[in-house]
């Protein structure tokens, strides 16, 4: 059976996400969960862990890539998708590309102020990322961050202001 990337259930893998994006926020981290769907399976699950792991590049895009890194080495890597609870930053979406086992992307809250939109703009990027969609589930992942973390939540909607 061919992978219809249309054909997944969006809201229900953002629902997986949005379940380690919790576990995240009750250790202390910044509310981010992600997980890894190949062929409708998840088969890798991350979040947040930079206090537990003491490292600034413990990201959930980062820790769901690393928890399939050798599950996934073989398979095509046209069929990956990966659910977060937040926009990739630079560094995720660039491990994204460069893993080469996901070429899908949704996410639930737009980071307007990172705005890794802009590396759309190299043709390697687009070139490996067929589908970039956001705003599943917005609205439980955004309950999360004002539990939490409301000023970086006005922040990530809001984006960079002039004089900031």
């Amino acid at each position: 059976m061919a992978f219809d990337f249309n054909q997944l259930d969006h809201a229900c893998f953002m629902r997986e996400a949005i379940k380690e994006a919790e576990l995240a926020m009750q250790a202390g981290e910044r509310p981010i969960g992600a997980v890894i769907v190949h062929h409708g399976k998840i088969v890798g699950r991350g979040k947040a862990e930079h206090l537990k792991k003491h490292s600034r590049l413990a990201h959930a895009e980062l820790n769901a890539l690393l928890s399939t890194a050798s599950d996934l080495y073989d398979f095509p890597h046209d069929n990956g998708v990966i659910y977060t609870t937040l926009e990739p930053c630079e560094m995720c979406l660039g491990a994204i590309v460069m893993s080469d086992v996901v070429n899908h992307v949704v996410f639930s809250i737009a980071d307007n102020w990172i705005n890794p939109k802009l590396m759309f703009e190299i043709p390697h990027v687009r070139r490996h990322i067929h589908n970039y969609i956001g705003g599943i589930l917005e609205e439980e992942s955004t309950a999360l961050w004002k539990q939490c973390r409301p000023d970086e939540l006005s922040l990530i909607q809001k984006g960079k202001q002039s004089g900031v």
